[in-house]
């Protein structure tokens, strides 16, 4: 353990500015971004054996790997989710899916922001309604979705 903490603080140590984000592949596929910045950086610690970066738990098992990118933009559009797949009701976008693990979302130049997400099921309801009007990129790990709030 105390091992893995050294090197993660080593690899993190040497990176340089040009780093754009730390990117956590997990096991079944998914890619989990947490942006690099001078303003805004994840907060990792290890705990009871998992991985904790900021909010988010993580069991070791479940991490295939991870490393800091200064190519992997966590904005890009990998997937398309399906028409099928997506309804809007209001201010709040419904994502079906049994796949998705975690539901980030992110202002068009990359920042992070909070909105409510409730998962039930297959069911991801993103509440939109505490977000200034814009255009948001709605990030599930494995696909993205680009969505404009009036």
């Amino acid at each position: 353990m105390k091992k893995l903490t050294f090197l993660l603080l080593l690899l993190m140590a040497s990176v340089g500015a040009s780093a754009k984000s730390v990117v956590f592949t997990l096991n079944d596929g998914t890619k989990v971004y947490y942006l690099l910045s001078k303003e805004v950086n994840p907060v990792m610690r290890f705990k009871e054996g998992k991985m904790v970066v900021n909010d988010d738990a993580y069991e070791f098992s479940d991490i295939k790997n991870f490393y800091i990118s200064d190519e992997d933009d966590p904005n890009a559009i990998e997937a398309v989710l399906s028409h099928q797949d997506v309804t809007y009701s209001a201010n709040t976008v419904i994502i079906r899916s049994e796949a998705v693990k975690t539901v980030k979302v992110y202002t068009l130049d990359g920042v992070e922001v909070k909105a409510p997400v409730q998962k039930t099921g297959d069911v991801i309801s993103v509440n939109l309604n505490g977000l200034d009007k814009g255009a948001y990129l709605i990030s599930t790990g494995t696909s993205s979705l680009k969505v404009l709030k009036k």
